[in-house]
């Protein structure tokens, strides 16, 4: 769940400052569909870049970790029996109140948006209806006109031919595509003010491109301008439908009237490009590479510490032979396990980066840790991570907090393992 809310913050994190570039620099050019592309695909952007990591962003760590995960190990049941009786104790979880809170608003938007859908269903259903080509019309007992997907919804009586056409503007523009992808957004991440102002962007350059659909079907900028004048409401049937008047007629009334935007701005765009490159290296954490030689292979970066407090640990299991609990046949025990309650820090032997941080179904959580080309620690079971993939740590700082997870554990306590070139060694060696 500690993973899932990092992404969320990721994400809601992109969404800002590509909004924020959208308002600095695109907000008021003339550039109508490219400024719908970009919040479009920032929108998209914004989902997909968390989940992405590039090697120049982090370090590699393939041939360690082939090497230590290969789930040959195992914790030995009499030691941790005791343990595993605190791990199942009722615990207060935090994260659990607050995916409560957060699921249960997204089910009320979810409701919201299908009664609005439901509602404007059922007027159609009851409505007197007609076709323009193959688009669908609808007259209503209402004063102001909107589109919803291939439908359209009109005045009762007669009707500017002018509204007809930006409601076709609409429909043949597809912009109930972009409300869909918005309205899935909004509801996601409700708790994001950008996410709302994101969604009146989008409205606004769709009002912009079908008022320049209608300009452009030889009709005067006068008229049209005293046909928007006319049509000023502010009733709604909800957020998925395109509104001829969406509470942005001085917007749209300036756009008309504003000369073009130079095409030599169109250079502006490509500046999205170094942004992304942020966002990628600010998620994926700086590259090990950047540091000297010198500096990695210095004393602050060869394990030296206790991974825990030695003065709360109950038993340890060393490294060397012994009897498997589970298949009471001989085997190599390649680390430490120190058991201990589940709660304490876990911390950093030596300063490094994180290379591996996941989870599976018998080692539990699991990090991986590299020091230097030749150093590097691993840790299993233990409750949650305070770091993630990429970041970088110092001697002494916590890293996790101690737990049971992982169908190997028996009970709460933490594994422990040094790698020296790709080979384990005693982590006693390692310790004070």
């Amino acid at each position: 769940m500690e993973t899932y809310w990092w992404y969320i913050f990721k994400v809601n994190i992109s969404l800002s400052v590509f909004y924020l570039f959208y308002c600095l620099f695109l907000k008021n050019y003339t550039f109508f569909l490219i400024n719908r592309i970009y919040l479009i695909s920032t929108i998209l952007l914004s989902f997909f870049l968390p989940l992405m990591e590039f090697s120049i962003f982090k370090s590699s760590s393939v041939n360690v970790l082939s090497t230590i995960v290969d789930l040959s190990f195992s914790e030995p049941a009499s030691f941790f029996e005791t343990q595993k009786q605190i791990s199942n104790a009722v615990n207060i979880n935090l994260s659990l109140i607050l995916s409560v809170i957060y699921f249960t608003v997204i089910l009320f938007l979810f409701f919201k948006v299908l009664f609005s859908i439901i509602r404007v269903l059922r007027t159609y259903k009851n409505a007197e209806n007609y076709m323009i080509g193959n688009k669908k019309v609808v007259k209503l007992e209402t004063n102001f006109p909107f589109s919803f997907f291939n439908i359209i919804f009109l005045p009762s009586g007669d009707c500017n031919p002018m509204i007809i056409e930006h409601e076709l503007a609409h429909i043949r523009q597809k912009h109930w595509f972009d409300l869909i992808i918005i309205e899935i957004t909004t509801m996601t991440f409700w708790f994001n003010p950008f996410v709302f102002l994101y969604k009146s962007a989008l409205k606004l350059q769709h009002e912009y491109l079908a008022d320049k659909s209608v300009l452009n079907s030889n009709y005067h900028v006068s008229s049209y301008l005293k046909c928007m004048l006319q049509q000023v409401q502010v009733n709604s049937f909800g957020g998925l439908i395109s509104q001829f008047y969406f509470k942005t007629i001085k917007n749209r009334v300036i756009m008309i009237s504003k000369n073009k935007t130079s095409i030599k701005n169109i250079g502006i765009y490509f500046l999205v490009i170094p942004l992304i490159s942020i966002l990628l290296f600010a998620f994926t954490g700086k590259a090990t590479g950047l540091n000297s030689d010198k500096e990695i292979n210095s004393i602050d970066y060869i394990p030296s510490l206790c991974p825990v407090d030695i003065t709360k640990v109950k038993t340890v299991n060393g490294y060397g032979e012994r009897t498997n609990p589970f298949t009471k046949k001989k085997d190599f025990h390649r680390g430490i396990d120190f058991s201990i309650n589940e709660g304490e820090s876990i911390l950093a032997p030596a300063n490094g980066t994180v290379v591996e941080s996941s989870f599976d179904e018998k080692l539990g959580n699991y990090l991986l840790i590299r020091h230097n080309n030749e150093f590097s620690t691993f840790y299993a079971h233990f409750k949650s991570s305070k770091v993630k993939v990429g970041d970088e740590v110092v001697k002494g700082q916590v890293i996790a907090i101690t737990g049971n997870t992982g169908t190997l554990s028996t009970g709460a306590h933490l594994h422990y393992e040094v790698i020296k070139n790709n080979e384990r060694e005693n982590p006693k060696n390692y310790m004070p």
